[in-house]
């Protein structure tokens, strides 16, 4: 197996890998919030915004309180339609990115494990939302947004995104946040928040961008990299870096490389000088035999994709990476960057 002992944290994916397809429950996220345009529902469930920016202000909102709610509910609505279908064309009228990635993934391995779909996945509701909007001066514009799903009320941070005008709002990153965990409280700048993505110096201990960074190279270069001192541990972090060294020992049965690249970064301030970061990754390994095969268990999620048990040749996997973390101000703390959520997803995967 290519990733022993590193489970695949997404709803369908993570408990079909383990359970079967049938014990599958979704546990998206997405949330409500305040923001200067109304949002239409189209009769496919799609929301689109066909306004443009007016006036001649710097800066603008892009979209109003109600605009988000509806937006949000229809989310919810759509993702429950898709997931009870496994519809992997329905899902991409509200997600895109890396999120619209893993849940195509997951909804070819629920239909390998009950292809019949006799127990078909549900989608949980959202409560206690919030929104949290910047202005910008152009597109792509996007907000965070922060709710609880489910009965188990798991805290989540989500990414939703509009890349231009007259494009959809989609939702691109989801993180469902560590047991446990309390979001730093944002800042805000006449009723807004703080946009920082692009930070490079001011009041962060590590511009959002080298944090993304830092964290690929350390998944890749294992616990000695010199980014593992910009990093509180973490769980994830420890099991991915386990893993790799185990396949990398496994010289004389297979050829293994892996690479990291950072797709996305998006970051608000908070109160205390720091950041609230939302960063994706890609990850791509490759594994080539040398001497007999590989067996996985048939509910594994990389078996069930490909539809594969046992590779005699190769085996290449690409997994998304969504990650949630806090970037303290300087001169704060440890000055190390805390990892408030983890999601490793299985994207797409070939065996032969």
């Amino acid at each position: 197996m290519a990733r022993p002992g590193l489970p695949t944290p997404r709803w369908g994916a993570r408990r079909a890998a383990r359970a079967g397809a049938g014990q599958a429950r979704l546990t998206r996220r997405l949330a409500f919030g305040a923001l200067v345009v109304a949002l239409a529902a189209t009769g496919t469930g799609c929301v689109s915004l066909p306004q443009e920016k007016t006036g001649k202000a710097p800066v603008w909102s892009p979209a109003s309180a109600d605009a988000t709610s509806t937006f949000l509910r229809t989310y919810d609505e759509v993702t429950r339609r898709a997931a009870a279908g496994r519809n992997d064309k329905l899902i991409t009228s509200v997600e895109s990115g890396p999120l619209l990635q893993a849940s195509q993934a997951e909804f070819q391995i629920a239909k390998r494990l009950d292809p019949d779909n006799k127990k078909p996945a549900s989608a949980p509701a959202h409560t206690d939302s919030k929104v949290y909007l910047p202005k910008f001066e152009k597109y792509p514009v996007w907000f965070f947004t922060v709710s609880k799903a489910g009965e188990a009320a798991q805290p989540t941070v989500g990414l939703v995104l509009r890349p231009r005008a007259g494009a959809l709002w989609k939702k691109a990153v989801s993180v469902d946040l560590d047991k446990g965990v309390d979001l730093p409280p944002l800042a805000t700048r006449d009723g807004s928040a703080v946009d920082v993505s692009q930070e490079t110096g001011g009041t962060l201990v590590r511009p959002p961008s080298k944090v993304a960074i830092a964290y690929a190279a350390l998944l890749a270069d294992g616990p000695t990299a010199p980014q593992a001192r910009a990093f509180e541990p973490h769980p994830q972090t420890t099991r991915s870096q386990q893993a790799t060294a185990q396949n990398k020992s496994q010289s004389s049965a297979f050829s293994y490389n892996q690479k990291f690249e950072v797709t996305s970064v998006r970051a608000l301030a908070t109160t205390d000088g720091g950041a609230l970061e939302l960063f994706t990754l890609a990850e791509t390994e490759n594994l080539a035999m040398k001497t007999g095969s590989l067996r996985f268990e048939r509910t594994d999620a990389v078996a069930a994709y490909t539809g594969v048990a046992a590779p005699t040749a190769f085996l290449r996997t690409n997994w998304v990476w969504q990650v949630a973390a806090f970037v303290p101000p300087k001169d704060q703390g440890n000055g190390k960057v805390r990892l408030l959520g983890v999601d490793r997803s299985l994207a797409s995967a070939e065996m032969k």
